[in-house]
């Protein structure tokens, strides 16, 4: 592990609140510069000012940019390390709290999505913020920062993929998306949702279909089967894989993707290889 370049800064008072900031930090450019594997007690964000890098979670990888939002999930082996060439540049915050984990779900952040790309250095101001009044050490600053940690977490909703789509949905069926989306990778299915949310399964699944139009099954399948077409089209992954990321066993997958796809899930890599070779 080498974490050469980095500062951090310590936040010394703060109590137990829905959300509260550990700590935070700045990475200066640095080629050698990696971490982990490692697994923190508490969630960390860390936003990208220039340069690129690589994320790696349970097996999966995602390439890291400028102006990129990358999560390390809290009880998580996570590594990461900057690019020989253009080595990144980031500065980082940790924080815990009773609502951090509902927090990070609404911006569309867990496990199976720890990235999220920005087109601009808007994110880049309220870290700073955060960086230099835990580096002044003072108790006034207190809700200055907790002001900036919402900060974040507001401009990462506002430019969530589900925040326009959802919208025109009652909170109820809006906490049944966000919820399914952010924890289909663990083999979730509708029992699992209905007692996330405290309601009747019969009275719920007529709801949904009738707020939606589709069932709540065939929503959360088509879920997988969108993430397992993006990795079949962009990674390596083998099929076992794959299936595992998107909380299902290999037989389960190939049969469901060739339900929704009418290919295997090696035919239907195969076919967009093709395609692309004869572009």
């Amino acid at each position: 592990m080498s974490n050469v370049g980095n500062i951090t800064v310590v936040n010394n008072f703060y109590n137990d609140s829905d959300i509260f900031v550990i700590n935070a930090g700045y990475q200066q450019k640095t080629p050698d510069h990696s971490f982990g594997p490692y697994a923190n007690n508490y969630h960390v964000l860390q936003f990208i000012v220039d340069g690129k890098g690589v994320l790696e979670i349970g097996g999966n990888e995602w390439h890291l940019d400028k102006y990129d939002l990358f999560y390390l999930p809290a009880n998580t082996l996570c590594k990461y390390f900057a690019d020989e060439n253009r080595p990144y540049e980031y500065y980082w915050v940790s924080f815990i709290g009773k609502k951090a984990d509902d927090y990070l779900q609404k911006c569309y952040l867990n496990k199976g999505n720890p990235v999220r790309s920005f087109n601009s250095e808007e994110l880049k101001n309220p870290f700073v913020n955060i960086f230099k009044c835990l580096n002044e050490n003072s108790s006034n600053r207190t809700f200055m920062i907790l002001s900036e940690i919402y900060r974040i977490l507001d401009i990462a909703v506002g430019e969530s993929p589900l925040c326009d789509t959802h919208i025109k949905y009652s909170p109820l069926i809006q906490n049944a998306i966000i919820y399914m989306d952010a924890n289909y990778t663990s083999g979730i299915n509708v029992t699992d949702v209905c007692n996330y949310l405290f309601v009747n399964p019969s009275y719920f699944s007529a709801l949904f279909k009738k707020s939606t139009g589709t069932t709540l099954s065939d929503y959360l399948m088509g879920v997988r089967m969108s993430d397992a077409a993006i990795k079949l089209k962009t990674t390596d992954m083998d099929i076992s894989a794959i299936a595992a990321s998107i909380g299902m066993t290999p037989l389960a997958f190939t049969a469901a993707f060739k339900r929704h796809y009418f290919f295997t899930p090696s035919e239907y890599r195969s076919n967009v290889k093709k395609r692309i070779s004869s572009d």
